[in-house]
C-alpha cells in the first residue's frame, strides 16, 4: 500500500511542477507525460518528476484565481520567483489561469488544473472524513511540487488540516515531519491528535518540560526547540551508508532526514519579545527541508512570500483562503435593552456570508454600495458617532465623517441600534430642557426689553450637562453578565465563551453569574414555600473537596506518597495521574455514570451529598446543564478532588462546574485549566470566562464569543482593540461540523459603543513587521556554522524581513519612479503631476505608519492618509470627491456674493439719511439687515469650512507640508510644470507658491482618469537603511564582547579577513536559549572579562569593594599565589564565585538560577527584604555575582550594547520560595509564601526547572584547577554546579510542576566525581540525557 501511495504521489507531484512550465513547453511535455504515464513504472517516477521540474523553473509567476463571489486582494505584483496562488472556498468554480503566454491555450491550462486538482483529490481525500476545500487541495498540491507554501486563512477554517497533509507525505516519502507550535500547551494538544491520526509509536514531543520520542517520524515541538535545532543543523545533501545513517538518524538535533516543518501560527512573526524566532526559524532552515507556514490572514503575506522564497531559495505558493468561512461568523451588538445584529447588513463582517462588501476586495460587491459622502446615510452616521462612543466620536463633524468613511452601505449602522441611540439623546435632551424650564422659573422671566430666550444656564453648561448624562446613559447601557447569557440562551447561542481581559474579572464573572443562578432559585423558592434556611442547607452539602479533604486528613501532604505521584500523559498531552487519567477523560468513565450501582447506598441515601439525585436535579434547573450533564461533571470533579486533596477545586468553583460556568487564564494551576479546557470540549460546559490567551491556538471552538471589553491597557495607556485580536477571539465561534453559523456578541462598556465596535472590525489589519534582534547565543552558533568566519553571520543578518523589506521598497520606488518618467511623454502635465502627488501621498503614508514621518504619527492620521491615498488611486471616486468640491466651491461662492451685496445694501443705508421718515422705521430697516447679515456671515462660514474640510483641501494641505519640508523635489517639479502648461494664464500662481485645491481641482478636470491605480505596495516597511546598519551594529557589538569575555578567540586572518574560533565558554554560550546567555554563564563562573575591559570599574572599587564584605581574609588565604602574581581580578573574582556556588546545596542553587531568568513580580519589596531572606551561603554567591554583573554591564555598555539585548537581572525577590520547593516544602507552603496566584507560581517554577535543565543539559567540560594558573578564555560551567542543577530539578520536578522524563537513569556522581578530578575516563554521553530546552 505504502508503494502505491508513492507511485500516485510522484504523479501528482508531476502533474503540478507540469502545470508551472510555459505553455510550449506545457504541450510538448504533455505528450510526453502521457505517454509516460500509460506505462509508468514506480521505480522511474522520481526520475521522471526530476526532469520535469528542471524544466519547471521557465516559469514560475502567475496567479490562480477561482472565479468566486468574493473576490480577492488586489496587490502589486511583488519582483520575485514566488508563486501567488489566490485560492476561495469554493469547490464549483471554475479556475482561470491569468498570465498565460497564449490565450488560445487556456483551456488546456484548466484542463490541466483540473486534472492536477482531481488527482490530488484521489490521493488525500480518502485520509479525511469530510470534504476537502479547493483551497487546501492546491496547498497539497505546491506541497507534493516540493514548494514552500504559506496557508493565510481565517481562524477555524481547516488551516491544520493543511499541516496533517504535509506530514502524511514527509512519511510518504520515508522521511520525517516536525509541526512547531508557539504554546507549550497547543503543542501538547497537538502531540495528542498526532498521535490518534499517525500512530502513538510514531510521533513525540519535544518542548521546554517534556521530551518524548524526540526524533521520531513526526515531533510535535515548540518554535523555539526548532529554532534552536535549526541553528545547528547541516546544510542537507549530505549522503550517508547504512551504518552513518543509522547513527545519524539517532542523532535527535539532526535535521538530514527531515523534509517538512510546519510552522503554526506563523503570524506570530510579528509579536514584539518572539517574533524573532520563527524569523530565524526561516533564516537558518535547512535547504532539504520544505516550510509549511500555517497563519491567520495577513495584508502583507504576498511580502513574506517573496521574502520567503529569497531566503531560502525554493519555490514559495502563497495560499489564500479568501473565501467565505466554512462556518459563516455573524456580528451582534448588546446593550441592557438590546440585542441586535451590528451592521445594517446582517450578514456583513468579516468571516460573514457577504464579508466586508467589497471594502478592500473582501467580500460580496453590491450595487452602489459604497458611500463617500451619501448626507442620507452620513447623517444617520453622525448621530450615532454623537451618542454613542467616546468623546472623540463625538468630536468629529459632519465634514470630517462625510470625508472619511468609505465604509460600503451594509457596513453602517444596523438601524435598530441607531434608533435606540437617538431614542437616548433624545432622552437626555428631554431632560435637559426640563432643567431649564425649571431654573427659568426659579429666576422668573425677563423683561420683553431684555429677554432674548436665553436660558438661566449658558450654552457651555449645557454641553458639559449632555456630557455627563450621556456618560451614565453609557454606564447604564452596559449589560449584565446574567443579561448576556440570557439573551445567549434566548437565541440558542450557548455554549459561548466570554473574553475579558482580565484574571480577576473572569473568576468574578462566573462568580456572580453562578450567586445569580442561586438567587434566582432562592427567591422562587421563597415565594412558593417560605424562607426555610436554604442558603445554609446548600452551604453545608456543598462541601465538594473530597474525602481526601476531611478534617483528619488536613496535615496530610503531597509529596509522601509516591504512588499518587505517578504520572501520565494523556491523549491531548497533558500530565496527569495515572489513577485518574481513564476516570477524567475516558468514555468508560462516562458510561459508569449510567450505571446507578456506581453511586454507593450512603451517597444514595444521604441528601446533604452532592451526588445525590436531588441537589444535581437542582443545579440543572438552576444552571446550564441537563441532569445527565451534571451529574456527568459531578462525578469528575468527585474524582478529581479525592485524587489531588491539595490542590482540590473549592466550593464556589464546584458550584460553578456543577451550573455549567467556569474562567480559564493564566491565574490558574495547569491541571486547573487542563480540567476546564476538557469539559468544554465535551459540552459539559457551556460559558467560560477567559482571558484573550485561549484565542492564541487552543482548540476550544464554541457556537458564540462575547467581547466583552473593545480596549486593552498598553503601554501608553488604554488603547482600542488590533483587528486581529478581535478576530482572532471572534473567529473562535463556530464549530465546523457542529454549527452551521458562529456568533460574535459585542458587548457595550462605558466608554466605547458599536461605532468603536465597526471601526475595529472595519479597520485594515497591520502587516507583519520584522522582530529579528541579535543575541548571545545566535553570534556563538553563526560563527560556529560558518566555521569562524563573519560573512555567514553578514548574511543571516541581511536575509533578516526587515532588512529584504528596506530593500524591496527601495526598489519599489525607484520602479514607480522610473514608470512616471517613462510616461512622460505619452501623458499631459495635468496627469503628470496627480501621478507626482499619489507617489507623495503614499510615501506621507508609509512614513506615518513606520513613525518616521516629520508630522508624527497616530492611528488617526493613518486614516485619513488612507482614504487620501484611496481617492487618487480610483479615477470613479476622484472624479466624485471633485464634483464635491466644485458644489461646496460654488455654494460658497455665491454666499459671499450675497454677503457682499447685504453688506454694501448696509453702507448705503448708513450714507441715506431721510428726514421725512420717522427715525423708528429706520432703526427697524437697520436692525433686520444686521440680523440678515449675521445669519449670511454663519452661512458663508459653513460654506467656509465645507470647502476646508474637503478631501481636496486635505489633500492640498499634505503637498504644501512636503513641498515646504523640501521632502520631494519631483512634486514641486512636476507643478511648475503644469503651471507654465497653462499658457492663458502662467503666471496665475508664481513659483513656490502653495497648491490651492482649486487649482487642483482644475487640474483633475483635466487629467484623464480611467487608468488610475496604486502605485506603491503600502504593506512594506521603512525604505531606511538605519535599520539594517543598527542590527549589524548590535551584531558586531556582541562579538565584541564575547571576545572580551574568552567566548570566542581570534585567529589568523586570512586575505584581511577576520577568523574566530569558539572557546568551551563559547559553546555553553550557544547552547543556553536565555535572553542573556553570556550573563547567565558569568553569573555561574563559567565565563569572566579575560581582557580586562572593566578595568575602570576598580578605580572606584578598590576603596569599597563588596569582597571585603565576607570573609574576605579566608579568600585571601586561599589565593595568595593568584595575588601575588599575574592573574587578573575578574578571574580572582570568577574562582571565588565558583568556589561559593560549589558550596550551596541543590535548593539553594535553584534558588539562584532562578533569580537569573525569573523577572520580579508586579508588586515585589525591596531588594534589602529580600537578602535577609536568604541563607548565608546564597547572600555570599549574590554579593559575588553582583561584581560579575557589574563587570558585564560595563563592558557592554563600552561596546555599544543596546540594553533590551544586554539585560542582566539579579532578582532576588522570589529566591526563597524557588528554594523552598526544591527542599521539598509542600505546594500549600510554598503558595503562601509567593502571594501569588497558583496558575503564575507554576509557571515561573516551571521557568526556573526549564533554566536548570538546560545548565545541566550543557556540554561537558572537564572541570579546570583553581589553582592560579591565568586562563586566558572561559571554560564554561564547572561539571559540579551542573551536577547540582540535575540534583535540583529531580527535587523540584514534582507535582503540580511535574513533568515527565526529566533524566535518564545513567547517570551517577561517581562519572562527576571523575570528571571533576580531570581523569581520563570516558566523558558521559550528553545526548543520553538530553532534554528539549525552550529558547
Amino acid at each position: 500500500m505504502r508503494e502505491m501511495f508513492t507511485d500516485v504521489l510522484s504523479v501528482v507531484a508531476a502533474l503540478s511542477i507540469m502545470l508551472r512550465c510555459s505553455i510550449s513547453m506545457g504541450m510538448m511535455m504533455h505528450c510526453h507525460y502521457a505517454s509516460a504515464l500509460s506505462s509508468h513504472p514506480s521505480a522511474s517516477s522520481a526520475a521522471m518528476i526530476q526532469s520535469v521540474g528542471q524544466s519547471s523553473r521557465l516559469n514560475n509567476a502567475f496567479i490562480i484565481r477561482s472565479s468566486s463571489r468574493r473576490t480577492a486582494s488586489a496587490r502589486p505584483f511583488c519582483r520575485s520567483s514566488s508563486l501567488l496562488v489566490c485560492v476561495h472556498n469554493n469547490d464549483d468554480d471554475a479556475s482561470d489561469i491569468i498570465n498565460s503566454q497564449h490565450e488560445d491555450d487556456s483551456s488546456m491550462h484548466d484542463h490541466h488544473h483540473e486534472h492536477q486538482l482531481s488527482a490530488t483529490r484521489a490521493l488525500i481525500q480518502p485520509h479525511f472524513p469530510f470534504p476537502l476545500d479547493t483551497w487546501q487541495l492546491h496547498a497539497a498540491s505546491s506541497i507534493l511540487s516540493r514548494h514552500n507554501v504559506i496557508v493565510c486563512a481565517p481562524t477555524g477554517s481547516g488551516k491544520t488540516v493543511v499541516g496533517e497533509i504535509a506530514l502524511r507525505i514527509a512519511l510518504t516519502n520515508n522521511t520525517k515531519g516536525i509541526y512547531t507550535t508557539p504554546l507549550k500547551a497547543l503543542s501538547n494538544q497537538k502531540f495528542g491528535e498526532m498521535q490518534r491520526v499517525f500512530g502513538v509509536d510514531k510521533v513525540g514531543l519535544a518542548t521546554g518540560d517534556v521530551c518524548i520520542r524526540r526524533g521520531a517520524e513526526v515531533t510535535v515541538m515548540t518554535t523555539e526547540v526548532y529554532r534552536n535545532m535549526a541553528w545547528k543543523a547541516r546544510d542537507g545533501g549530505e549522503t550517508f551508508d547504512d551504518a552513518e545513517r543509522s547513527k545519524e538518524e539517532n542523532n535527535n538535533n539532526n535535521l538530514s532526514f527531515n523534509s517538512i516543518v510546519v510552522l503554526d501560527e506563523f503570524h506570530y512573526m510579528g509579536e514584539k519579545g518572539r517574533g524573532s524566532t520563527w524569523e530565524e526559524s526561516v533564516i537558518f532552515n535547512p535547504p532539504n527541508t520544505q516550510i509549511v507556514s500555517l497563519s491567520a490572514t495577513l495584508p502583507n503575506a504576498h511580502r513574506l512570500a517573496s521574502w520567503m522564497t529569497s531566503v531560502t531559495g525554493r519555490q514559495t505558493d502563497l495560499i489564500q483562503a479568501n473565501g467565505a468561512r466554512p462556518v459563516p461568523l455573524r456580528y451582534y451588538f448588546a446593550t441592557k435593552r438590546d440585542f441586535a445584529p451590528l451592521f445594517k447588513d446582517e450578514d456583513a463582517g468579516p468571516g460573514a456570508p457577504n464579508g466586508l462588501l467589497g471594502l478592500r476586495g473582501d467580500g460580496v460587491v453590491m450595487n452602489n454600495s459604497m458611500s463617500l459622502n451619501n448626507k442620507n446615510n452620513n447623517n444617520k452616521s453622525t448621530k450615532k458617532k454623537k451618542t454613542l462612543g467616546n468623546s472623540k466620536a463625538a468630536a468629529l463633524d459632519d465634514a470630517q465623517i462625510s470625508g472619511l468613511s468609505q465604509l460600503p452601505i451594509g457596513l453602517h449602522l444596523n438601524p435598530i441600534l441607531q434608533q435606540s441611540a437617538e431614542r437616548q439623546m433624545a432622552s437626555i435632551d428631554r431632560r435637559i430642557q426640563r432643567i431649564i424650564q425649571q431654573q427659568q422659573q426659579q429666576y422668573g422671566s425677563y423683561n420683553d426689553k431684555y429677554n432674548t430666550g436665553s436660558s438661566a444656564i449658558s450654552a457651555r453648561e449645557q454641553r458639559k450637562m449632555k456630557e455627563n448624562m450621556l456618560k451614565a446613559e453609557l454606564r447604564k447601557s452596559v449589560p449584565s453578565i446574567s443579561t448576556l447569557i440570557q439573551y445567549l440562551r434566548d437565541h440558542d447561542l450557548l455554549p459561548g465563551i466570554f473574553f475579558i481581559f482580565s484574571r480577576k474579572g473572569c473568576d468574578t464573572a462566573a462568580e456572580v453569574l453562578c450567586d445569580s443562578f442561586k438567587s434566582k432559585e432562592e427567591e422562587e423558592s421563597s415565594n412558593n414555600r417560605g424562607d426555610n434556611n436554604r442558603r445554609k442547607r446548600r452551604k453545608n452539602k456543598l462541601l465538594l473537596k473530597g474525602r481526601g479533604r476531611r478534617s483528619e486528613n488536613r496535615e496530610w501532604d503531597l509529596n509522601q506518597d509516591d504512588e499518587l505521584l505517578a504520572m501520565v500523559q494523556d491523549d491531548d498531552g497533558r500530565n496527569l495521574r495515572a489513577d485518574l487519567l481513564d476516570q477524567l477523560l475516558s468514555d468508560e468513565f462516562d458510561a459508569a455514570f449510567e450505571d446507578d450501582s456506581s453511586i454507593t447506598g450512603d451517597e444514595e441515601a444521604n441528601d446533604d451529598s452532592f451526588l445525590s439525585e436531588k441537589n444535581l436535579r437542582q443545579y440543572s434547573e438552576i444552571g446550564l446543564l441537563n441532569y445527565d450533564d451534571v451529574k456527568k461533571v459531578a462525578y469528575r470533579v468527585l474524582a478529581f478532588n479525592e485524587g489531588n486533596p491539595e490542590i482540590a477545586f473549592p466550593e464556589g468553583v464546584v458550584e460553578q462546574l456543577l451550573c455549567g460556568i467556569g474562567s480559564h487564564h493564566a491565574g490558574m494551576l495547569p491541571a486547573h485549566k487542563a480540567f476546564v479546557e476538557t469539559l468544554f470540549r465535551l459540552e459539559l460546559m457551556k460559558a467560560i470566562f477567559a482571558t484573550e490567551t485561549l484565542a492564541a491556538g487552543i482548540n476550544m471552538p464554541a457556537r458564540t464569543t462575547v467581547i466583552c471589553s473593545m480596549a486593552k491597557r498598553g503601554d501608553l495607556g488604554m488603547n482600542l482593540l488590533e483587528t486581529s485580536n478581535m478576530l482572532q477571539m471572534a473567529g473562535r465561534a463556530g464549530r465546523r461540523g457542529m454549527d452551521t453559523a458562529g456568533s460574535c456578541v459585542i458587548a457595550a462598556t462605558p466608554f466605547e459603543g458599536p461605532g468603536e465596535a465597526i471601526t475595529i472590525l472595519t479597520n485594515e489589519i497591520k502587516p507583519i513587521v520584522s522582530q529579528f534582534t541579535p543575541s548571545y547565543a545566535l553570534a556563538v552558533n553563526l560563527i560556529d556554522r560558518g566555521n569562524g568566519r563573519l560573512d555567514l553571520a553578514r548574511s543571516m543578518v541581511e536575509k533578516s524581513f526587515g532588512a529584504w523589506e528596506s530593500r524591496q521598497r527601495e526598489l519599489d520606488l525607484q520602479e514607480a519612479m522610473m514608470s512616471l518618467d517613462s510616461q512622460d511623454g505619452d501623458s499631459i502635465p495635468e496627469e503628470q503631476f496627480l501621478n507626482a502627488l499619489q507617489l507623495t501621498l503614499e510615501k506621507e503614508l508609509l512614513e506615518v505608519k513606520d513613525g518616521t514621518s516629520r508630522t508624527g504619527t497616530s492611528q488617526s492620521k493613518i486614516s485619513k492618509l488612507t482614504s487620501l491615498v484611496d481617492v487618487l488611486s480610483n479615477g470613479k471616486k476622484l472624479k466624485k470627491v471633485s464634483k464635491q468640491y466644485s458644489g461646496a466651491a460654488s455654494i460658497l461662492e455665491l454666499e459671499q456674493s450675497t454677503l457682499s451685496y447685504l453688506e454694501l445694501e448696509y453702507r448705503a443705508l448708513e450714507k441715506e439719511n431721510d428726514p421725512n421718515l420717522p427715525s423708528e422705521l429706520m432703526d427697524v430697516d437697520r436692525e433686520e439687515l444686521v440680523n440678515e447679515i449675521k445669519t449670511q456671515r454663519q452661512r458663508v462660514m459653513k460654506g467656509q469650512r465645507e470647502v476646508n474640510n474637503s478631501l481636496l483641501s486635505m489633500i492640498a494641505k499634505v503637498a504644501n507640508n512636503r513641498m515646504r519640508d523640501d521632502t520631494d523635489g519631483t512634486l514641486r517639479k512636476a507643478l511648475a510644470t503644469t503651471r507654465l502648461s497653462h499658457e492663458e494664464s502662467p503666471t496665475t500662481f508664481i513659483e513656490g507658491a502653495p497648491l490651492e485645491p482649486g487649482e487642483l481641482n482644475a487640474y483633475i478636470k483635466v487629467a484623464p482618469k480611467n487608468n488610475r491605480k496604486p502605485i506603491l505596495d503600502q504593506t512594506t516597511a521603512s525604505s531606511s537603511d538605519e535599520s539594517e546598519d543598527e542590527t549589524w551594529g548590535q551584531m558586531e557589538a556582541l562579538l565584541k564582547v564575547l571576545q572580551a569575555y574568552g567566548c570566542l578567540t581570534q585567529s589568523t586572518s586570512v586575505k584581511d579577513e577576520v577568523q574566530y574560533s569558539v572557546t568551551p565558554g563559547g559553546k555553553h554560550v550557544g547552547s543556553l536559549g536565555m535572553d542573556n546567555s553570556l550573563w547567565v554563564l558569568s553569573a555561574l563562573g563559567g565565563a569572566w572579562d579575560v581582557a580586562y575591559e572593566s578595568a575602570e570599574l576598580d578605580k572606584f572599587q578598590d576603596h569599597d569593594d563588596p569582597l571585603d564584605d565576607y570573609d574576605i581574609e579566608e579568600i585571601e588565604e586561599r589565593s595568595a599565589d593568584e595575588k601575588h602574581g599575574s592573574m587578573p581580578k575578574p578571574q580572582i573574582e570568577a574562582d571565588t564565585l565558583i568556589r561559593e556556588l560549589c558550596g550551596l546545596d541543590a535548593g539553594e542553587m535553584a534558588g539562584y538560577v532562578s533569580s537569573l531568568v525569573v523577572d520580579a513580580p508586579r508588586h515585589a519589596g525591596s531588594a534589602v527584604e529580600s537578602f535577609t531572606k536568604l541563607t548565608s551561603k546564597q547572600q555570599h554567591v549574590v554579593q559575588a555575582a553582583l561584581v560579575s554583573l557589574e563587570r558585564l554591564v560595563e563592558v557592554q555598555r563600552r561596546f555599544g550594547l543596546d540594553d533590551s539585548i544586554g539585560k542582566c537581572q539579579l532578582e532576588l525577590t522570589s529566591i526563597d520560595v524557588f528554594t523552598a520547593w526544591a527542599s521539598g516544602e509542600s505546594w500549600s507552603e510554598c503558595l503562601t509564601m509567593s502571594g501569588l496566584a497558583p496558575g503564575d507560581l507554576v509557571r515561573i517554577l516551571s521557568r526556573a526547572l526549564d533554566a536548570l535543565r538546560q545548565i545541566a543539559n550543557l556540554p561537558y567540560i572537564p572541570a579546570r584547577g583553581l589553582d592560579g594558573t591565568l586562563q586566558v578564555e572561559s571554560v564554561g560551567v564547572h561539571p559540579t554546579i551542573r551536577s547540582l542543577c540535575k540534583k535540583a530539578v529531580v527535587e523540584m520536578d514534582r507535582y503540580p510542576v511535574k513533568d515527565d522524563f526529566p533524566f535518564q537513569q545513567n547517570e551517577s556522581d561517581e562519572s562527576e566525581e571523575d570528571q571533576d578530578s580531570g581523569t581520563t575516563s570516558e566523558v558521559e554521553d550528553e545526548e543520553d540525557i538530553e532534554i528539549a530546552v525552550d529558547g
